[in-house]
Order: structure tokens, then sequence, then C-alpha cells
């Protein structure tokens, strides 16, 4: 009697629990939803995948450097590299005078006129330019004739500073006096006179850029020249010009 009783009273407890245990595991369905525990596999599994793949470390500037100094050095390097060739060309005002060859006078008296010079050639260097140069002194006489004092050199242009503006300048190569008549209406007896000597030059001048590739500025030169024979003399003259320079840089 005792023992159905008890085995009844445990039935009873049993079914009692088995709806209880299926209504929480309903309500904590309800309130976590499966996918959700989908989800929280793959994060876990996401955030082990990074902790084990190497991270690239940040690299910061020393204290007191400024990061961005390499990059505008740099810039200023690649602005101020010359190119592989150079071309110049210039106007100026000469002081043309002679001199005879056997005695030391002055050259004098001195005749101001306007002169043409142009040049090209290779840039060596940031401090050496090597070229091909020309120049040209005119004068036009009352008797219909052109006076010319012309030369060709090997020139160069050298920088005291690299990159720098200033620039010393020296040449060596042939110079021509030349007197031709364009207009015999005044029935002049002088014939045409072609003289040559070798020739050098001394001077410098300044480059300011104006552009990218070019650069404007002052120049003074004197030229020089012998013409030999009986009747030989010294040719000088004296340059005073604005030279326009175009580099081939990039």
């Amino acid at each position: 009697m005792r023992r159905s009783m008890l085995l009844a009273l445990a039935t009873a407890c049993a079914l009692f629990a088995l709806p209880t245990g299926l209504r929480a595991q309903d309500s904590v369905a309800a309130v976590v939803p499966a996918d959700s525990l989908g989800d929280a596999d793959d994060s876990d599994s996401l955030d082990l995948a990074d902790s084990l793949t190497p991270r690239r470390p940040v690299v910061r500037h020393e204290p007191g450097r400024n990061p961005y100094l390499r990059e505008v050095r740099e810039d200023g390097d690649r602005r101020a590299r010359r190119g592989g060739y150079y071309a110049s060309f210039g106007l100026g005002a000469g002081s043309e005078a002679i001199a005879a060859l056997e005695t030391p006078s002055p050259f004098a008296p001195s005749r101001t006129r306007p002169t043409l010079n142009m040049g090209i050639g290779l840039n060596v260097g940031p401090a050496l330019r090597v070229g091909l140069e020309g120049f040209g002194w005119f004068n036009i006489t009352g008797d219909g004739a052109l006076e010319t004092v012309t030369t060709a050199m090997l020139g160069a242009r050298v920088y005291p500073i690299p990159n720098g503006g200033l620039y010393l300048h020296a040449g060596a190569g042939f110079g021509r006096y030349g007197l031709d008549l364009y207009d015999d209406a005044c029935g002049c007896t002088v014939g045409s006179i072609h003289e040559f000597g070798l020739a050098w030059s001394l001077g410098g001048g300044f480059e300011v850029p104006v552009g990218g590739r070019v650069s404007l500025g002052p120049s003074l030169e004197m030229i020089r020249f012998n013409v030999d024979g009986p009747d030989g003399y010294r040719e000088r003259v004296l340059n005073l010009g604005l030279t326009l320079t175009f580099d081939s840089h990039y």
C-alpha cells in the first residue's frame, strides 16, 4: 500500500516537471535566437584568426623631427636638378674698341652698339655647363656698310654653388671683324673687309628662375681677339646683357 503510494507520487512529479522544462527551453530560444548562437561562434573564430595574424607595426617619427621634411627636400631636389642639355639667348649693349699690337696703348675710343649672343650645350652636372656659343656686335655705318665683331667659341659656365644662380663664364675659339657693304649708293670705294683671329672671353652672370624650365638674368662679359699681320690690332668688346636660359630638366 505504502509502496504503491510512493510510486504514484513519483510519477506525478515527473509528469509535472516535464512540461516545465520544455517551457523553459522555449523561453530561452525566444530570447536568444539560434542564428545569433552561430554568429557568436563565427565571431569567436574571427577574433582568434585576427589574433594569430601578424599586424603591421605603426612607424612613428622620431621626437623633434618633422615627418614631412624628407618629402620637402626630395621635391626641392627634383626642382633643382638640371636636365641633359640647355640653350641660351641674350641681348645686350657692347662697348667695342681696338688697340695696336706693338704698343701698350689703351683701347680707345670706344663705341657702344647692340649685341646678340646664343648658346647650346650639355649640363655636365649641377655645377657645370659646356656648349657652343656665338656672339655678335653690330654697327650700321653712315656710308652703307655693316660693321660686325663676331665670335664662335666653346664655352663653359661654372656655378660656385651647385644648382645656384651665380655663375662664372669662360670661352675660347675664333673671332672675326667684318665690314660689309649693303648699299653702294654713296659711291664709296671701300670694299668688304674680313679679318680673323683667335678669341677668348671671360665673364659671369646670374640666373633667376622665371618658370619651370626658364631662367633670366644679367651677364657681364669681355670678348677679346687679336688680328695678326703688319696692320694687326687687338679687338675688345665689353658686353652687358640680359640672358634667357632654357634647361631641359623635368
